[in-house]
């Protein structure tokens, strides 16, 4: 039986391999189609997360802490322990917030882009400020036999210094966030998937 064959430029294809085509041309279309929400989805999680969980935590578990504990030194025992799980969510938010800022950079405005990369590199300075302080000052806290602070003096002074950064790593997360809503309100900022030529991978 004689092949019929179809001409697609300089190339001719059978009608099997043409159908082939278009059926890898679709599924493209419909990955790239899944990227914008996959990725804002996954940027509203790290944001519900990691500050809006800060803010609740400071805004309400802590003073709640001291009203049923009595004094602050109670509740700083149990924020030790809170405190690295923020840190490990704020370093897989920022992750996604790179991740975040990379594929809508085409399109943005100079502005925009500035006020983004340049809230989220002091996000990620104070971050590492905290991871490291973190462990400096748990070494001034015992539980054995009782729980105590060992050095009460600079653990005071380390404690304000990490409140301090806390709250403007805070402060700079919200104008990050701020930004994001404008970034994705612009209809130039597009995922590179989503923008590519139809046909192409």
């Amino acid at each position: 039986m004689k092949m019929m064959l179809q001409s697609t430029g300089d190339k001719l294809t059978s009608p099997a391999e043409s159908a082939d085509q278009n059926r890898a041309i679709r599924a493209v279309r419909w990955l790239g189609g899944l990227g914008p929400p996959v990725r804002r989805f996954l940027v509203i999680s790290a944001i519900a997360f990691w500050l809006g969980g800060f803010t609740f935590y400071s805004g309400v578990a802590i003073p709640m802490g001291v009203e049923v504990l009595g004094t602050h030194r109670a509740v700083g025992f149990v924020t030790q322990r809170v405190t690295n799980w923020l840190n490990v969510a704020g370093v897989i938010a920022l992750a996604i917030f790179a991740w975040n800022m990379a594929l809508g950079w085409r399109g943005t405005g100079k502005i925009l882009r500035n006020t983004l990369l340049l809230t989220w590199l002091l996000m990620v300075g104070i971050e590492i400020e905290l991871i490291f302080l973190h462990p400096v000052m748990d070494r001034l806290l015992t539980i054995h036999p009782v729980r105590e602070i060992l050095d009460e003096d600079r653990f005071d002074l380390l404690h304000h210094v990490y409140l301090i950064s806390t709250t403007a790593q805070w402060v700079f997360g919200m104008i990050h966030v701020w930004c994001i809503c404008v970034l994705w309100k612009q209809p130039g900022a597009r995922d590179t998937a989503a923008s590519r030529p139809l046909g192409t991978i």
